[in-house]
């Protein structure tokens, strides 16, 4: 848990740093790109990487949208699964540093027990998410992002996420 909390502070660090030396640029045009890399680590040796790619129009001062896709491999001693998202998102900002999300994504994917702990099954996972939440972002055209979701059509017992709830931090660059 500490490296982890190392590893955010130390990219919030950087992405600051880098946001301040060429968040003075104007920018060329409306198009942001972006996304965010995930790793989680827990008990029962599990271990979860992810990657989020964006890409986003300013379609005003205080309105943006686009699309975000997905990758997510997951494991522990039990199971292992690949997952895929893709689904368009609105931030919506009532000042520059803080802003509204409303994010619908769809996943796909297959998960598969472990043949030497269960006998092995393999199957197909869908479900349809609509996140719902704010967050902070950094000024410039280099901006860290961070901030918490909310998925409204979460159903306890029956989703893939074990929680609604659902933090993100990331970058965004303005091209």
């Amino acid at each position: 848990m500490k490296k982890i909390l190392f590893l955010t502070f130390l990219l919030t660090l950087t992405s600051g740093a880098i946001a301040q030396n060429i968040g003075n640029q104007p920018a060329s045009s409306n198009w942001r790109v972006g996304g965010g890399l995930g790793l989680s680590f827990g008990s029962n040796d599990y271990f979860s990487f992810n990657v989020s790619p964006s890409l986003g129009y300013s379609l005003n001062t205080y309105t943006e949208a686009g699309v975000i896709g997905g990758y997510q491999y997951s494991k522990n001693n039990y199971f292992k699964s690949n997952l895929f998202n893709v689904g368009p998102y609105v931030n919506v900002y009532p000042i520059p540093e803080l802003f509204l999300r409303a994010n619908y994504m769809y996943y796909s994917g297959n998960e598969k027990t472990k043949k030497d702990i269960y006998p092995q099954e393999s199957y197909t996972v869908e479900e349809n998410a609509l996140w719902l939440g704010a967050g902070y972002q950094s000024p410039g055209q280099v901006r860290f992002q961070v901030g918490v979701l909310y998925n409204v059509l979460y159903k306890e017992n029956k989703s893939i996420f074990s929680s609604a709830w659902q933090p993100f931090a990331g970058i965004n660059i303005g091209l």
